[in-house]
Protein backbone atom coordinates (compact mmCIF):
# COMPACT_ATOMS: atom_id res chain seq x y z
CA UNK A 1 0.00 0.00 0.00
CA UNK A 2 1.49 3.33 -1.05
CA UNK A 3 1.05 6.29 1.25
CA UNK A 4 1.74 9.73 -0.14
CA UNK A 5 4.04 12.08 1.70
CA UNK A 6 1.20 14.53 2.25
CA UNK A 7 -0.85 11.72 3.83
CA UNK A 8 2.03 10.89 6.15
CA UNK A 9 2.24 14.48 7.32
CA UNK A 10 -1.53 14.55 7.82
CA UNK A 11 -1.49 11.31 9.81
CA UNK A 12 1.36 12.60 11.94
CA UNK A 13 -0.49 15.80 12.75
CA UNK A 14 -3.71 13.86 13.44
CA UNK A 15 -1.78 11.57 15.77
CA UNK A 16 -0.41 14.53 17.70
CA UNK A 17 -3.91 16.03 17.86
CA UNK A 18 -5.33 12.76 19.22
CA UNK A 19 -2.64 12.66 21.92
CA UNK A 20 -3.35 16.23 22.97
CA UNK A 21 -7.12 15.72 22.84
CA UNK A 22 -7.00 12.44 24.80
CA UNK A 23 -4.78 13.82 27.53
CA UNK A 24 -6.91 16.97 27.82
CA UNK A 25 -10.15 14.96 27.95
CA UNK A 26 -8.83 12.69 30.70
CA UNK A 27 -7.62 15.67 32.69
CA UNK A 28 -10.99 17.42 32.37
CA UNK A 29 -12.82 14.22 33.37
CA UNK A 30 -10.83 13.75 36.57
CA UNK A 31 -11.07 17.41 37.47
CA UNK A 32 -14.83 17.21 36.95
CA UNK A 33 -15.06 14.19 39.28
CA UNK A 34 -13.11 15.99 42.00
CA UNK A 35 -15.26 19.07 41.55
CA UNK A 36 -18.46 16.98 41.78
CA UNK A 37 -17.36 15.32 45.01
CA UNK A 38 -16.44 18.65 46.56
CA UNK A 39 -19.75 20.14 45.49
CA UNK A 40 -21.66 17.26 47.02
CA UNK A 41 -19.82 17.74 50.31
CA UNK A 42 -20.66 21.43 50.39
CA UNK A 43 -24.21 21.27 49.04
CA UNK A 44 -25.61 18.36 51.07
CA UNK A 45 -23.67 17.47 54.19
CA UNK A 46 -22.68 21.02 54.93
CA UNK A 47 -26.31 22.16 54.69
CA UNK A 48 -27.40 19.40 57.04
CA UNK A 49 -24.85 20.56 59.59
CA UNK A 50 -26.03 24.16 59.23
CA UNK A 51 -29.66 23.12 59.76
CA UNK A 52 -28.69 21.01 62.77
CA UNK A 53 -26.71 23.83 64.36
CA UNK A 54 -29.63 26.21 63.85
CA UNK A 55 -31.99 23.72 65.53
CA UNK A 56 -29.64 23.26 68.49
CA UNK A 57 -29.31 27.02 68.87
CA UNK A 58 -33.10 27.46 68.79
CA UNK A 59 -33.50 24.61 71.28
CA UNK A 60 -31.04 26.08 73.78
CA UNK A 61 -32.77 29.44 73.96
CA UNK A 62 -35.40 29.93 76.73
CA UNK A 63 -38.08 29.77 75.96
CA UNK A 64 -37.33 27.60 72.97
CA UNK A 65 -37.92 29.14 69.57
CA UNK A 66 -40.10 26.40 68.21
CA UNK A 67 -40.88 28.25 64.99
CA UNK A 68 -37.20 28.58 64.01
CA UNK A 69 -36.60 25.01 65.07
CA UNK A 70 -39.46 23.74 62.93
CA UNK A 71 -38.31 25.76 59.95
CA UNK A 72 -34.79 24.20 60.03
CA UNK A 73 -36.32 20.77 60.70
CA UNK A 74 -38.38 21.09 57.53
CA UNK A 75 -35.22 22.04 55.57
CA UNK A 76 -33.41 19.06 57.05
CA UNK A 77 -36.19 16.72 56.03
CA UNK A 78 -35.74 17.91 52.44
CA UNK A 79 -31.93 17.42 52.61
CA UNK A 80 -31.73 13.78 53.73
CA UNK A 81 -28.86 12.18 51.73
CA UNK A 82 -27.03 9.72 53.96
CA UNK A 83 -27.96 6.25 55.14
CA UNK A 84 -29.75 6.33 58.50
CA UNK A 85 -30.22 10.08 58.29
CA UNK A 86 -33.89 9.73 57.33
CA UNK A 87 -34.79 7.61 60.37
CA UNK A 88 -33.05 9.98 62.76
CA UNK A 89 -34.78 12.96 61.11
CA UNK A 90 -38.16 11.22 61.48
CA UNK A 91 -37.42 10.58 65.17
CA UNK A 92 -36.55 14.25 65.57
CA UNK A 93 -39.93 15.11 63.97
CA UNK A 94 -41.77 12.93 66.50
CA UNK A 95 -39.89 14.36 69.46
CA UNK A 96 -40.54 17.86 68.12
CA UNK A 97 -44.29 17.16 68.01
CA UNK A 98 -44.18 15.95 71.60
CA UNK A 99 -42.24 19.07 72.57
CA UNK A 100 -44.92 21.19 70.95
CA UNK A 101 -47.51 19.46 73.10
CA UNK A 102 -45.46 19.86 76.28
CA UNK A 103 -43.31 22.98 75.94
CA UNK A 104 -40.51 23.22 78.45
CA UNK A 105 -40.39 19.46 79.06
CA UNK A 106 -36.71 18.73 79.64
CA UNK A 107 -37.01 15.07 78.74
CA UNK A 108 -38.54 15.91 75.35
CA UNK A 109 -35.89 18.56 74.75
CA UNK A 110 -33.10 16.15 75.67
CA UNK A 111 -34.46 13.50 73.29
CA UNK A 112 -34.75 16.05 70.47
CA UNK A 113 -31.24 17.29 71.16
CA UNK A 114 -29.89 13.75 70.93
CA UNK A 115 -31.61 13.32 67.56
CA UNK A 116 -30.12 16.57 66.24
CA UNK A 117 -26.63 15.64 67.48
CA UNK A 118 -26.96 12.24 65.82
CA UNK A 119 -27.83 14.00 62.52
CA UNK A 120 -24.70 16.14 62.93
CA UNK A 121 -22.59 13.03 63.62
CA UNK A 122 -23.97 11.20 60.56
CA UNK A 123 -23.12 14.16 58.28
CA UNK A 124 -19.66 14.59 59.83
CA UNK A 125 -18.91 10.93 59.17
CA UNK A 126 -20.22 11.36 55.62
CA UNK A 127 -17.99 14.40 55.11
CA UNK A 128 -14.95 12.46 56.36
CA UNK A 129 -15.83 9.53 54.09
CA UNK A 130 -16.39 11.75 51.08
CA UNK A 131 -13.11 13.56 51.75
CA UNK A 132 -11.37 10.22 51.74
CA UNK A 133 -13.14 9.30 48.52
CA UNK A 134 -12.15 12.64 46.98
CA UNK A 135 -8.55 12.15 48.11
CA UNK A 136 -8.55 8.63 46.69
CA UNK A 137 -10.08 9.93 43.48
CA UNK A 138 -7.41 12.63 43.26
CA UNK A 139 -4.67 10.07 43.92
CA UNK A 140 -6.12 7.75 41.29
CA UNK A 141 -6.40 10.66 38.88
CA UNK A 142 -2.76 11.59 39.48
CA UNK A 143 -1.62 7.98 39.01
CA UNK A 144 -3.74 7.41 35.91
CA UNK A 145 -2.77 10.74 34.36
CA UNK A 146 0.89 10.06 35.17
CA UNK A 147 0.70 6.62 33.54
CA UNK A 148 -1.11 8.01 30.53
CA UNK A 149 1.36 10.90 30.34
CA UNK A 150 4.28 8.44 30.51
CA UNK A 151 2.79 6.28 27.77
CA UNK A 152 2.00 9.29 25.59
CA UNK A 153 5.50 10.65 26.21
CA UNK A 154 7.07 7.34 25.13
CA UNK A 155 4.85 7.19 22.06
CA UNK A 156 5.61 10.84 21.27
CA UNK A 157 9.37 10.27 21.64
CA UNK A 158 9.18 7.26 19.32
CA UNK A 159 7.10 9.32 16.90
CA UNK A 160 9.49 12.29 17.10
CA UNK A 161 12.48 10.02 16.44
CA UNK A 162 10.95 7.88 13.70
CA UNK A 163 8.77 10.36 11.84
CA UNK A 164 11.52 12.89 10.94
CA UNK A 165 13.67 9.98 9.75
CA UNK A 166 10.97 9.19 7.22
CA UNK A 167 11.71 12.63 5.74
CA UNK A 168 15.44 13.05 6.42
CA UNK A 169 16.63 9.58 5.36
CA UNK A 170 15.47 9.90 1.71
CA UNK A 171 16.80 13.47 1.58
CA UNK A 172 20.21 12.29 2.82
CA UNK A 173 20.27 9.51 0.22
CA UNK A 174 19.31 11.99 -2.50
CA UNK A 175 22.01 14.43 -1.37
CA UNK A 176 24.66 11.68 -1.44
CA UNK A 177 23.49 10.58 -4.86
CA UNK A 178 23.62 14.12 -6.23
CA UNK A 179 27.17 14.55 -4.87
CA UNK A 180 28.23 11.31 -6.56
CA UNK A 181 26.65 12.41 -9.83
CA UNK A 182 28.47 15.77 -9.56
CA UNK A 183 31.70 13.74 -9.22
CA UNK A 184 30.77 11.94 -12.47
CA UNK A 185 30.07 8.65 -10.70
CA UNK A 186 27.13 7.72 -12.87
CA UNK A 187 26.92 4.18 -11.44
CA UNK A 188 25.30 5.58 -8.29
CA UNK A 189 21.77 4.36 -7.56
CA UNK A 190 19.32 5.22 -4.77
CA UNK A 191 17.41 2.27 -3.32
CA UNK A 192 14.18 3.34 -1.61
CA UNK A 193 11.29 0.97 -0.93
CA UNK A 194 8.93 3.83 -0.17
CA UNK A 195 5.99 4.30 -2.53
CA UNK A 196 5.60 8.03 -2.00
CA UNK A 197 7.01 11.18 -3.56
CA UNK A 198 10.52 10.27 -2.38
CA UNK A 199 10.19 6.86 -4.00
CA UNK A 200 9.16 8.51 -7.27
CA UNK A 201 12.03 10.98 -6.96
CA UNK A 202 14.50 8.12 -6.37
CA UNK A 203 13.16 6.29 -9.43
CA UNK A 204 13.55 9.41 -11.57
CA UNK A 205 17.06 9.93 -10.14
CA UNK A 206 18.07 6.36 -11.01
CA UNK A 207 16.67 6.84 -14.52
CA UNK A 208 18.68 10.06 -14.89
CA UNK A 209 21.86 8.35 -13.63
CA UNK A 210 21.34 5.51 -16.11
CA UNK A 211 20.87 7.93 -19.00
CA UNK A 212 23.98 9.86 -17.95
CA UNK A 213 25.93 6.59 -17.74
CA UNK A 214 24.85 5.63 -21.24
CA UNK A 215 25.50 9.12 -22.55
CA UNK A 216 28.96 9.29 -20.97
CA UNK A 217 30.10 5.92 -22.28
CA UNK A 218 28.60 6.55 -25.70
CA UNK A 219 30.13 10.02 -25.93
CA UNK A 220 33.42 8.81 -24.45
CA UNK A 221 33.82 6.19 -27.15
CA UNK A 222 32.85 8.75 -29.80
CA UNK A 223 35.23 11.34 -28.34
CA UNK A 224 38.07 8.81 -28.22
CA UNK A 225 37.43 7.87 -31.83
CA UNK A 226 37.35 11.51 -32.91
CA UNK A 227 40.45 12.24 -30.83
CA UNK A 228 42.33 9.36 -32.46
CA UNK A 229 41.24 10.51 -35.90
CA UNK A 230 42.23 14.14 -35.23
CA UNK A 231 45.60 13.01 -33.85
CA UNK A 232 46.16 10.91 -36.95
CA UNK A 233 45.30 13.87 -39.18
CA UNK A 234 47.51 16.26 -37.20
CA UNK A 235 50.45 13.83 -37.22
CA UNK A 236 50.14 13.42 -40.98
CA UNK A 237 50.52 17.14 -41.51
CA UNK A 238 53.92 18.46 -42.51
CA UNK A 239 53.40 21.58 -40.43
CA UNK A 240 54.43 21.68 -36.77
CA UNK A 241 51.40 22.05 -34.47
CA UNK A 242 51.54 22.78 -30.71
CA UNK A 243 48.50 23.30 -28.48
CA UNK A 244 48.54 25.36 -25.25
CA UNK A 245 46.08 26.04 -22.46
CA UNK A 246 45.34 29.50 -21.05
CA UNK A 247 48.44 29.23 -18.80
CA UNK A 248 50.70 28.50 -21.79
CA UNK A 249 51.18 24.88 -20.71
CA UNK A 250 51.63 22.43 -23.58
CA UNK A 251 48.59 20.22 -24.17
CA UNK A 252 49.61 18.40 -27.33
CA UNK A 253 51.93 18.53 -30.32
CA UNK A 254 52.28 16.53 -33.49
CA UNK A 255 55.27 14.49 -34.59
CA UNK A 256 56.78 17.31 -36.67
CA UNK A 257 56.85 19.71 -33.72
CA UNK A 258 57.99 16.91 -31.40
CA UNK A 259 61.14 16.40 -33.47
CA UNK A 260 62.22 19.92 -32.54
CA UNK A 261 62.31 18.75 -28.89
CA UNK A 262 63.85 15.36 -29.60
CA UNK A 263 60.60 13.49 -28.82
CA UNK A 264 59.92 10.54 -31.07
CA UNK A 265 57.53 8.29 -29.08
CA UNK A 266 53.84 9.00 -29.56
CA UNK A 267 52.81 8.41 -25.88
CA UNK A 268 55.23 11.11 -24.80
CA UNK A 269 53.82 13.54 -27.33
CA UNK A 270 50.35 13.25 -25.81
CA UNK A 271 51.56 13.68 -22.21
CA UNK A 272 53.74 16.78 -22.47
CA UNK A 273 53.07 19.55 -19.98
CA UNK A 274 55.22 22.39 -18.77
CA UNK A 275 55.77 26.12 -18.88
CA UNK A 276 57.87 28.29 -21.17
CA UNK A 277 60.77 28.33 -18.70
CA UNK A 278 61.01 24.54 -19.00
CA UNK A 279 61.28 24.67 -22.79
CA UNK A 280 63.91 27.18 -24.02
CA UNK A 281 63.36 26.21 -27.65
CA UNK A 282 59.64 26.80 -27.32
CA UNK A 283 60.28 30.12 -25.62
CA UNK A 284 62.48 31.25 -28.51
CA UNK A 285 59.86 30.17 -31.03
CA UNK A 286 57.09 31.99 -29.15
CA UNK A 287 59.14 35.15 -28.88
CA UNK A 288 59.49 35.19 -32.67
CA UNK A 289 56.87 37.49 -34.29
CA UNK A 290 53.86 35.86 -35.88
CA UNK A 291 53.58 35.67 -39.69
CA UNK A 292 57.36 35.94 -39.93
CA UNK A 293 59.66 33.33 -41.39
CA UNK A 294 62.15 31.50 -39.21
CA UNK A 295 64.81 28.94 -39.91
CA UNK A 296 65.18 25.88 -37.69
CA UNK A 297 68.13 23.51 -37.87
CA UNK A 298 67.09 20.16 -36.38
CA UNK A 299 68.72 16.74 -36.69
CA UNK A 300 71.19 18.09 -39.24
CA UNK A 301 68.41 19.36 -41.49
CA UNK A 302 67.44 22.93 -42.19
CA UNK A 303 63.81 23.88 -42.43
CA UNK A 304 62.00 27.14 -43.07
CA UNK A 305 58.73 27.82 -41.23
CA UNK A 306 56.07 30.51 -41.05
CA UNK A 307 54.69 30.92 -37.50
CA UNK A 308 50.94 31.46 -37.01
CA UNK A 309 49.08 31.78 -33.68
CA UNK A 310 45.40 30.77 -33.50
CA UNK A 311 43.59 31.95 -30.35
CA UNK A 312 40.91 29.54 -29.07
CA UNK A 313 37.97 31.19 -27.28
CA UNK A 314 34.80 30.01 -25.55
CA UNK A 315 32.09 32.62 -24.94
CA UNK A 316 34.67 35.37 -25.46
CA UNK A 317 36.99 33.77 -22.86
CA UNK A 318 40.46 32.72 -24.04
CA UNK A 319 40.90 29.03 -23.22
CA UNK A 320 44.08 28.33 -25.18
CA UNK A 321 46.18 28.81 -28.28
CA UNK A 322 47.33 26.70 -31.19
CA UNK A 323 50.69 27.51 -32.73
CA UNK A 324 51.18 26.37 -36.33
CA UNK A 325 54.69 26.27 -37.84
CA UNK A 326 53.93 26.10 -41.55
CA UNK A 327 56.66 24.32 -43.47
CA UNK A 328 57.74 26.62 -46.32
CA UNK A 329 61.05 24.85 -46.93
CA UNK A 330 60.05 23.78 -50.45
CA UNK A 331 59.05 27.34 -51.34
CA UNK A 332 62.30 28.67 -49.93
CA UNK A 333 64.33 26.08 -51.82
CA UNK A 334 62.45 26.98 -55.00
CA UNK A 335 63.05 30.67 -54.36
CA UNK A 336 66.72 29.98 -53.69
CA UNK A 337 66.98 27.96 -56.89
CA UNK A 338 65.26 30.73 -58.79
CA UNK A 339 67.62 33.30 -57.32
CA UNK A 340 70.61 31.13 -58.16
CA UNK A 341 69.31 30.63 -61.68
CA UNK A 342 68.80 34.35 -62.15
CA UNK A 343 72.26 35.08 -60.78
CA UNK A 344 73.80 32.49 -63.09
CA UNK A 345 71.91 33.77 -66.14
CA UNK A 346 72.84 37.35 -65.29
CA UNK A 347 76.47 36.41 -64.86
CA UNK A 348 76.50 34.35 -68.05
CA UNK A 349 74.88 37.17 -70.05
CA UNK A 350 77.45 39.71 -69.00
CA UNK A 351 80.26 37.98 -70.89
CA UNK A 352 78.69 38.03 -74.39
CA UNK A 353 77.23 41.47 -73.73
CA UNK A 354 80.69 42.74 -72.86
CA UNK A 355 82.07 41.13 -76.02
CA UNK A 356 79.29 42.71 -78.06
CA UNK A 357 80.01 46.05 -76.46
CA UNK A 358 83.70 45.73 -77.28
CA UNK A 359 82.88 44.78 -80.90
CA UNK A 360 80.70 47.87 -81.20
CA UNK A 361 83.55 49.98 -79.92
CA UNK A 362 85.85 48.55 -82.56
CA UNK A 363 83.31 49.14 -85.32
CA UNK A 364 82.96 52.76 -84.23
CA UNK A 365 86.71 53.25 -84.38
CA UNK A 366 87.69 55.27 -87.49
CA UNK A 367 90.90 53.31 -87.76
CA UNK A 368 88.91 50.29 -88.79
CA UNK A 369 87.05 52.17 -91.44
CA UNK A 370 84.46 54.83 -92.05
CA UNK A 371 80.86 53.73 -91.77
CA UNK A 372 78.01 55.03 -93.75
CA UNK A 373 75.21 56.90 -92.03
CA UNK A 374 72.86 53.95 -92.25
CA UNK A 375 75.51 51.68 -90.72
CA UNK A 376 76.19 54.22 -88.01
CA UNK A 377 72.49 54.29 -87.10
CA UNK A 378 72.43 50.50 -86.91
CA UNK A 379 75.49 50.49 -84.62
CA UNK A 380 73.89 53.08 -82.36
CA UNK A 381 70.68 51.04 -82.21
CA UNK A 382 72.66 47.89 -81.43
CA UNK A 383 74.62 49.81 -78.77
CA UNK A 384 71.40 50.94 -77.10
CA UNK A 385 70.12 47.37 -77.07
CA UNK A 386 73.40 46.14 -75.62
CA UNK A 387 73.25 48.79 -72.88
CA UNK A 388 69.67 47.85 -72.16
CA UNK A 389 70.61 44.17 -71.92
CA UNK A 390 73.56 45.04 -69.68
CA UNK A 391 71.32 47.10 -67.40
CA UNK A 392 68.75 44.29 -67.18
CA UNK A 393 71.43 41.72 -66.36
CA UNK A 394 72.86 44.04 -63.69
CA UNK A 395 69.44 44.55 -62.15
CA UNK A 396 68.82 40.79 -62.15
CA UNK A 397 72.16 40.23 -60.45
CA UNK A 398 71.42 42.88 -57.83
CA UNK A 399 68.00 41.39 -57.15
CA UNK A 400 69.49 37.92 -56.77
CA UNK A 401 72.07 39.27 -54.32
CA UNK A 402 69.34 41.00 -52.28
CA UNK A 403 67.24 37.81 -52.08
CA UNK A 404 70.31 35.81 -51.10
CA UNK A 405 71.05 38.32 -48.34
CA UNK A 406 67.41 38.16 -47.15
CA UNK A 407 67.53 34.36 -46.97
CA UNK A 408 70.75 34.46 -45.01
CA UNK A 409 69.34 36.98 -42.47
CA UNK A 410 66.34 34.84 -41.34
CA UNK A 411 66.43 34.11 -37.59
CA UNK A 412 68.06 30.74 -37.18
CA UNK A 413 67.11 28.47 -34.25
CA UNK A 414 69.47 25.62 -33.65
CA UNK A 415 67.25 22.94 -32.12
CA UNK A 416 70.21 20.57 -31.71
CA UNK A 417 71.95 23.02 -29.38
CA UNK A 418 68.86 23.82 -27.30
CA UNK A 419 68.00 20.16 -26.72
CA UNK A 420 71.28 19.80 -24.87
CA UNK A 421 70.45 22.69 -22.47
Amino acid sequence: MSIRLKTKFTLGLVFLFIIIFAFGTLGIFHIYRLSSNARLILDQNHNSQVYSNNMLQALEEQPAKLAALEKNLVLQEKNVTEAGEGAVTAAARNHFKLLQQHPGDNARMTALRQDILQIVQINQQAIILKNRIAAATAANAIVSLSIILLLLTIVSIVFIISFPRIITHPIQLLSMGIREISNKNYNTRIHLTQHDEFGELAAVFNMMAGKLHEYEHGNLARIRFEKTRIEAIINQMKDGIIGFDEQRNILFMNAVAARFFGIDEQPLINNISGTLEQHPLLKMILEHPAHKQLKINSDGQTGFYMKDIITVTNNQDVIGEVMVLRDITAFQELAAAKTQFIATISHELKTPISAMKMSLSLLNDDRVGTLQSEQQELLESIGEDVERMLKISSELLDMAQEETFAHETYPVIEADDIKTV
